[in-house]
């Protein structure tokens, strides 16, 4: 009787110990939110550029950091909804502030690039399987999906008030080319949809896009074929509303090829591309000029920063595949060079929260 009670003792200790153990969360340090996030092949690095010039470090590979696993492959970084959206051989989501795992999701083919719709939809573009698959984040799962058509290798995605926009980026050669994007709605009368809602065919391999005030506009790089450049064709850019899916205006890049990462300053009064020549800069008249020659630049990145009190300027970030692990830093609108900041790795690409 007493060796009995004696066990029954050392259940009831044992399992309080368990439950304890269960109900222990560990509370990580909120040591990131805003500031720069720079994606390398590495994984994810952070810059507080916002800090006194003396604090100002860069924090290298804080998801393995943070939670003891490495990203594998990365490919894309998206923010949204206080998270961080990691695509590499799966999505990977962090809390922005602590950069804490909050899911792996894997099932894809080949993920490219994300959206957060809302805060409880992500769409995820799968090159591989040239669909949109739509992760439900409440419990990470696929919800739905939506083809974006046979063989059109999608690339590209962004979204803003109730329509998504996924670009048919196509292939490389010419036999592979493709010249659609497509348009889905993600809301109507404030009410969550996953609806198809239109096609256009554009220039050959649309491959980056951006809004301004009232347009959505689509830079298409064309065939830039390294293997049989007798088929390569010059980028082009077109004008579209995005209410309506009716292209607005287009214009050919005279001389221009394999043009990419489309990106537009705060004002919405200048864009910016990559190409093969360097950095061009154009008003929304498109009349593109070069402007920050001799880069092989893969992505860019504009940011407006504050200086002093009265003084707030436009920035450009950058990379440039000849000089791995340097994030460039140019002013916007001279191109001049203002600094570059090392990291880890090769630069994918720049993400301001």
């Amino acid at each position: 009787m007493k060796i009995l009670k004696y066990f029954l003792l050392f259940i009831v200790v044992f399992s309080a110990c368990k439950k304890e153990e269960e109900d222990t969360v560990v509370q990580l340090p909120n040591d990131y939110g805003n500031g720069m996030y720079i994606l390398t092949n590495q994984g994810v690095s952070f810059y507080n550029y916002l800090a006194a010039d003396s604090l100002r470090v860069v924090k290298q590979n804080i998801f393995q950091n943070v939670n003891n696993r490495n990203i594998q492959q990365p490919k894309s970084l998206h923010i949204g909804g206080g998270k961080a959206f990691i695509i590499g051989d799966q999505l990977y989501i962090a809390n922005i502030e602590t950069f804490g795992n909050e899911g792996i999701v894997g099932g894809f083919s080949n993920p490219i690039s994300c959206k957060a719709v809302d805060d409880d939809r992500l769409y995820v573009v799968d090159k591989g399987t040239s669909s949109v698959k739509i992760v439900d984040l409440s419990d990470l799962e696929f919800s739905s999906h939506i083809e974006t058509g046979d063989s059109t290798m999608p690339t590209f995605i962004l979204g803003s008030w109730y329509r998504a926009f996924v670009l048919n980026g196509g292939g490389n050669d010419f036999a592979s080319r493709d010249s659609s994007i497509v348009a889905i709605d993600y809301s109507q009368s404030g009410v969550p949809v996953n609806n198809f809602s239109g096609k256009l065919d554009l220039g050959y391999n649309p491959s980056s896009a951006t809004y301004s005030a009232n347009h959505l506009w689509v830079l298409c790089k064309g065939v830039y074929d390294t293997q049989n450049p007798t088929t390569n064709t010059e980028s082009s850019i077109y004008k579209i509303a995005p209410w309506s899916n009716v292209i607005d205006d287009n214009k050919n890049l005279s001389g221009i090829y394999n043009a990419d990462n489309l990106a537009i300053n705060e004002s919405r009064s200048r864009m910016f591309f990559t190409t093969t020549d360097g950095i061009y800069i154009t008003d929304l008249t498109i009349f593109p000029v070069l402007h920050i020659p001799s880069v092989d630049a893969g992505f860019i990145t504009i940011n407006t920063e504050q200086i002093n009190d009265s003084t707030k300027v436009e920035y450009l970030y950058t990379n440039d595949t000849n000089q791995s692990g340097k994030v460039l830093k140019y002013e916007a609108w001279t191109g001049v060079f203002v600094e570059s900041l090392d990291v880890n790795g090769d630069v994918l690409d720049v993400v301001f929260y």
